[in-house]
C-alpha cells in the first residue's frame, strides 16, 4: 500500500461518486439513496431508488453552482458559512 498517495475524497474528487441511505426518508415517493458525485468538474446530485432485489435506478441533476464552495461542499453542510450581519 503506497502511503504517500493521498486519500480519495468521494463526491469531491473528479470522477468519483459517493452514495448513502436516505436516513430522512418519510414518505414513498423519497429516494431510498441519495449520492454527489463529479464529472468535468461540476457535482451533480444522485437520487437512487430501489426498484427491486435487483434493480436500482436514479435520476442526476446538477448542482447550482452559486451554492457550492470551492472545496466542492454544499454551502448548506459547509461549516464555512460567514454568520455575520453583512450590515
Amino acid at each position: 500500500m503506497d502511503n504517500n498517495k493521498p486519500m480519495v475524497k468521494y463526491g469531491v474528487d473528479e470522477l468519483t461518486i459517493s452514495i448513502n441511505k436516505n436516513d430522512r426518508k418519510t414518505e414513498d415517493w423519497h429516494s431510498d439513496y441519495n449520492g454527489k458525485l463529479v464529472i468535468n468538474g461540476e457535482i451533480f446530485y444522485a437520487n437512487v431508488y430501489q426498484k427491486n432485489d435487483n434493480w436500482i435506478a436514479g435520476k442526476l441533476v446538477k448542482a447550482d453552482p452559486t451554492k457550492v464552495n470551492a472545496g466542492g461542499q454544499t454551502l448548506a453542510n459547509s461549516t464555512e458559512l460567514n454568520d455575520e450581519i453583512p450590515f
